[in-house]
């Protein structure tokens, strides 16, 4: 028993945290408080004849402990001595104002009370111990020193409601204490339940950089790759193909015009010369030369004007001057995300018209709007059907790793916007896809 009370006395539980959010609350209410009990008492109880600095003077201590302790509490550094300092600056001077009013039968009373719950409100249980017990020994005090000397005057019908007001307070107080308990039980579990919920948020997000830093070296790897398929199907296959099919020409040439042998040879130089047409469509599909040499514009519009001679599609294109460039890296997923959202435009759209807009300003804005079919975007992007590949992911996760918004709009019928924004001159969280060739990234100008 005695260590617990010692526990109670030198460790008191506190809950700061609604100490600090209930601080000016507090302050106020308590100053109130005190305006209000100095003013009854210098109106209906001070006597002409009375000294009034005592009552000035107690009331200065009230206000001046509780300023003091508005500082603490601001701070959330309340320990268990400013716990006991708060009880004795708040309840020592109210029951020298009840001692002033008439002991035991003082309308302070009730204050005492209420502060009982304030303290075990607002600082806890430990605090609310404390309160009670130094209330119960202010009481007595009242008891021992105004009420056997006012005892002869009390008659029978104040001594019922003085014990019926005694026995309501101890089942209000009663009831508090086992109450609050409770209280603070379930705040402390869902406190740490917010703690194992924060913390699995920063698990989650700790593991969202590590995907995205993973994705965006798979796509890294993935464009270097790419690359250098292209410029091998584009040099040396296409070499190949070219000696090959220019060979043929010179065998046609020298064989004789009717012969059977020469047909089959013009028509193995027709089959070589589709061949090497696909290769060079497909180097271009794979990494289009004029993205490395000229710049995103005019590989954007070189690839505007194929898609719309290869799927019968009017495309409009309204872009910057044909100069303008991004760093590299920039480039490429800015084509990336035009050439995968006209693919989808061919696959699924069934549209006839493609209007794309692209902004070079303080911020890169592409916007690919078509007049077909639609889907339900919404339901698309929280669910997506089984099967269905990852274009529109890709492109997002993309435009994710330079801190850029995307968004899509559609709905069955209305046809589909793909809008996104990428901020100039901000930190990107990819690398240059070309730094490992030498090459130096350009900022549009």
């Amino acid at each position: 028993m005695w260590s617990g009370v010692r526990q109670l006395v030198a460790h008191a539980r506190i809950q700061q945290s609604r100490v600090q959010g209930l601080w000016a609350a507090l302050l106020f209410f308590r100053l109130v408080e005190g305006v209000a009990c100095w003013a009854i008492l210098s109106r209906f109880y001070l006597r002409a004849d009375d000294p009034t600095w005592p009552l000035h003077l107690n009331f200065l201590v009230y206000a001046a402990g509780n300023l003091a302790l508005s500082f603490v509490h601001r701070r959330g550094a309340l320990s268990p001595a400013w716990g006991w300092f708060d009880v004795a600056v708040n309840v020592l001077p109210m029951t020298l104002a009840a001692h002033w009013s008439g002991g035991i039968y003082s309308p302070f009373v009730p204050l005492f009370v209420l502060k009982i719950a304030v303290y075990t409100v607002v600082y806890g249980v430990d605090i609310g111990w404390l309160s009670f017990a130094a209330t119960a020994l202010a009481g007595l005090t009242l008891f021992v020193v105004a009420g056997r000397a006012a005892s002869a005057s009390v008659t029978t019908y104040r001594e019922l409601s003085l014990a019926f007001e005694v026995l309501a307070y101890g089942i209000i107080i009663g009831g508090a204490l086992k109450f609050f308990p409770i209280l603070e039980d379930r705040e402390r579990r869902l406190a740490v339940t917010v703690r194992e919920k924060e913390e699995l948020y920063q698990q989650s997000m700790q593991q969202q950089v590590s995907l995205r830093r993973l994705s965006q070296r798979v796509m890294r790897v993935s464009e270097r790759t790419m690359r250098r398929i292209a410029r091998d199907l584009h040099d040396d296959l296409g070499q190949a193909l070219t000696a090959v099919k220019m060979d043929l020409g010179l065998i046609e040439r020298q064989l004789e015009d009717s012969g059977e042998i020469r047909g089959r040879v013009r028509e193995a130089r027709e089959q070589i010369g589709t061949v090497l047409q696909e290769v060079r469509t497909l180097s271009h599909l794979l990494r289009p030369a004029a993205l490395d040499d000229l710049g995103l514009v005019p590989a954007m519009e070189s690839f505007v004007n194929r898609f719309g001679e290869r799927n019968a599609v009017s495309v409009q294109l309204e872009a910057p001057p044909p100069e303008t460039r991004l760093p590299r890296s920039m480039e490429l997923a800015l084509y990336r995300v035009l050439q995968e959202g006209l693919t989808n435009v061919a696959r699924h759209a069934k549209a006839h018209r493609v209007q794309i807009s692209l902004r070079v300003e303080d911020v890169v804005t592409l916007q690919i709007q078509d007049d077909g079919c639609g889907f339900d975007a919404a339901g698309f992007l929280r669910s997506p059907p089984q099967g269905h590949g990852m274009g529109v992911f890709g492109m997002r996760e993309r435009i994710a790793s330079y801190g850029g918004q995307f968004a899509i709009e559609s709905q069955e019928g209305t046809g589909t916007q793909v809008r996104l924004s990428i901020p100039l001159g901000g930190d990107a969280d990819v690398e240059d896809s070309e730094e490992e060739d030498g090459e130096d990234s350009r900022l549009a100008h």
